[in-house]
């Protein structure tokens, strides 16, 4: 609706200036008689095309009937236009010159239609691509392993079966984490202290299964507080890191995570052994590719990823620019 009254607007507009044209600039005979001609060819040739021949047959291909129609529509608005303006001409060739003459408003509705009918199907475009974005987003933040949440609540029973004081503590963790990444994704930005958290949470709940894993180390003294990140975009890194990596090998299994920030970007570095033999359920939680992608949707040309996989290291080492986000 909005955009039909925007026609009406340019409509009117383009009227009062063909009328200027005619009347002031070119000084013709009948201003008003010219403009009314000349406006009522190229509105036809532009509605014609926006709405029929444009959708119908050249976005279909079919470009020898599109060329006809609008060849046959350029010469009847082109006689119509030189019959009310100058009557039934005599001489031929004068009439072929006139005809050519008055075929220019019809050019010129085909060309428009086309231009108009390029910038919405531009913005109709842009459109489905931000909610893809946005879907996308949102099916991004919100998976969560189910096998990391199915052996951590296995654990809070067993703790609690034993009665032991940690199984409170570690069912409000947990509510947290879900409380974070179902709701999170209902803000753009979230203060980088939110991920700190749900991080520290992840830890602590792995360390559940086992209280003689050590050798995990999650250092982020240098954080900046005003420091803002998109929602579960570093937890698939650590996820990936506990779930591939041999942390429960407590002489040679090691995690470190390194995180700072200051008003202009944030950087990330994880780093985890692993063993080859490991077998690892592939089901649930985000994939590498999946949080690559994501980074790509959320700060495009404003991050750099380098994953590297050697001596038993797998490293993941990631910047983000802030500065306008």
């Amino acid at each position: 609706m909005k955009r039909i009254q925007k026609q009406y607007i340019y409509w009117i507009i383009y009227t009062f200036l063909l009328y200027v044209l005619f009347e002031y600039i070119l000084k013709a005979r009948n201003s008003i008689e010219h403009s009314i001609t000349f406006l009522i060819s190229q509105f036809l040739a532009f509605y014609i095309n926006y709405r029929l021949l444009i959708p119908i047959l050249f976005a279909k291909k079919r470009y020898v009937a599109f060329s006809f129609l609008n060849i046959l529509l350029l010469t009847i608005c082109a006689l119509v236009i030189t019959i009310i303006e100058d009557g039934l001409p005599n001489n031929g060739h004068y009439a072929f010159e006139t005809i050519m003459a008055h075929s220019a408003p019809v050019f010129i509705g085909v060309f428009t239609a086309f231009i108009f009918n390029n910038y919405y199907e531009q913005l109709k475009n842009e459109t489905k691509e931000k909610e893809r974005i946005t879907a996308e987003k949102n099916f991004l933040i919100q998976q969560i392993n189910p096998h990391f949440l199915f052996n951590t609540l296995n654990n809070i029973y067993s703790l609690t079966l034993e009665k032991n004081l940690k199984g409170a503590e570690a069912i409000m963790q947990l509510s947290k984490m879900l409380d974070y990444s179902l709701y999170g994704n209902k803000k753009e930005y979230v203060p980088l202290l939110d991920e700190i958290k749900y991080i520290s949470n992840f830890i602590d709940l792995f360390k559940l299964k086992d209280e003689d894993i050590k050798n995990v180390v999650f250092e982020y003294k240098k954080v900046d507080v005003n420091s803002n990140i998109a929602p579960m975009l570093l937890v698939p890194f650590v996820e990936n890191a506990f779930k591939h990596g041999n942390i429960e090998n407590l002489d040679q299994g090691r995690i470190t995570i390194r995180l700072s920030s200051n008003h202009d970007e944030i950087n990330f570095l994880c780093v985890n052994s692993y063993s080859k033999n490991k077998k690892v359920d592939l089901v649930g939680g985000i994939g590498i590719k999946n949080v690559s992608r994501r980074l790509a949707l959320l700060y495009p040309k404003k991050h750099s990823l380098s994953i590297s996989n050697v001596n038993g290291q797998y490293k993941v080492s990631l910047k983000i620019i802030t500065k306008l986000c």
